[in-house]
């Protein structure tokens, strides 16, 4: 294992976010590496509203998105641990609705069935981007702009709808295309009927409750609300603008419907500590999650190399990117990042976990982007020997 140069990786840190606010590419953003269990970096420079100018403070709330896919995997390892279900059985074993789904094609600036699926979606498979369902494709992000509102009710009316409405835009398990929320509302959805829980209620019990998360949740509270960092975007000068989002934790998403694929928010405090948990292999403070050997179910790239669609450096593991032949982190590191800019990783070869948190809608945002490359590479660059 190398050991982290504090010093240099706080000088490069704070010189990169600085730079990125003089450009104008964000307004502020947060940073917290530990190494081994302690805190290497922490940083929290710019400011949460570019229009106050309030500063970047502790505790501030950040719309995550995407890095919500991760929770749910735990979520799924609980329920594997709890013998709920395997990560080869069918979806439709639980879901019966999924038991005739067709795959798709684009026909007259439409989406129209070409054939019955011959394959099965299986549970790993809506994990790792490889079910097809209201993927980020061509045919996947048509019907997504044209889900209609109704659809947005629930996660049992949006999976209702994607299963009843929609066509696959693959044969599952022949390709990978990012499935941004339906693959993991299906997951919830099963978790809700075996657990005889919201799902909401169910993270809240068996993994943020636990860890001490107060902070990260689907449906923020009126005090929570004033914490949260405000939404940026770009304006025609180089400077930023707010967007007024509501009370809306992503887009336009209801409360009432918590995507399990985007819709939670929380502070860089409380993710970093979901993060250590992971690379502890499920255990915090003497405060265990789920069985250590599960771990590497999560981080196991499932997605080989050559499949239609996935990126060279990086493979799928249950709801985590997977390193595999990446440039910078080392093969089995794992993370992910969200639409609005949020970034993190687990390292477990050099003990470390990062987290990146900036809140715009832009620049960079989706993957955490160059931004989250960046703040990667300074983080290895700065290991001594």
């Amino acid at each position: 294992m190398k050991k982290i140069d504090q010093n240099k990786l706080n000088d490069s840190l704070s010189a990169l976010i600085e730079e990125e606010i003089s450009k104008a590419h964000l307004a502020g953003a947060a940073v917290i590496v530990k190494q081994s269990g302690k805190t290497v970096c922490e940083l929290r420079l710019g400011s949460k509203n570019s229009d106050t100018g309030e500063p970047l403070a502790e505790r501030t709330m950040f719309r995550i998105a995407s890095m919500t896919k991760p929770v749910t995997g735990v979520a799924c390892l609980i329920g594997l641990q709890k013998g709920w279900f395997d990560l080869h059985d069918k979806l439709s074993d639980y879901l019966p609705i999924f038991s005739d789904m067709y795959v798709g094609r684009m026909e007259g600036g439409k989406v129209v069935p070409d054939h019955k699926a011959k394959n099965d979606i299986y549970i790993y498979q809506l994990l790792s981007h490889c079910s097809g369902l209201l993927a980020s494709d061509t045919i996947g992000a048509f019907q997504e702009d044209h889900t209609p509102l109704s659809a947005y009710a629930s996660q049992a009316a949006m999976v209702e709808y994607c299963a009843s409405q929609t066509y696959l835009s693959f044969e599952p398990g022949e390709c990978t295309s990012y499935s941004g929320y339906a693959a993991f509302d299906a997951l919830a959805l099963i978790i809700e009927q075996k657990s005889g829980m919201k799902y909401a209620d169910f993270v809240n019990q068996y993994i943020f409750r636990p860890l001490g998360l107060r902070d990260l949740t689907f449906n923020p509270t009126d005090e929570q609300w004033q914490r949260f960092s405000a939404m940026h975007d770009k304006a025609d000068c180089p400077c930023t603008v707010t967007v007024n989002m509501g009370r809306h934790t992503y887009e336009q998403f209801p409360l009432g419907y918590t995507c399990a694929g985007a819709s939670l928010s929380g502070t860089i405090e409380d993710y970093s500590v979901f993060a250590e948990m992971l690379r502890r292999g499920g255990e915090y403070e003497g405060v265990r999650i789920f069985d250590e050997k599960l771990l590497s179910l999560m981080r196991t790239p499932y997605v080989p190399d050559g499949t239609p669609g996935r990126d060279v450096y990086d493979s799928w593991g249950l709801g985590v990117r997977v390193a595999v032949h990446n440039p910078v982190l080392p093969e089995g590191a794992f993370g992910w990042s969200g639409a609005y800019g949020t970034h993190f990783w687990v390292d477990t070869e050099n003990e470390i976990s990062a987290v990146f948190m900036k809140n715009n809608r832009w620049y960079d945002s989706h993957g955490g982007g160059e931004t989250g490359k960046m703040v990667e590479r300074a983080v290895m660059e700065a290991m001594e020997g």
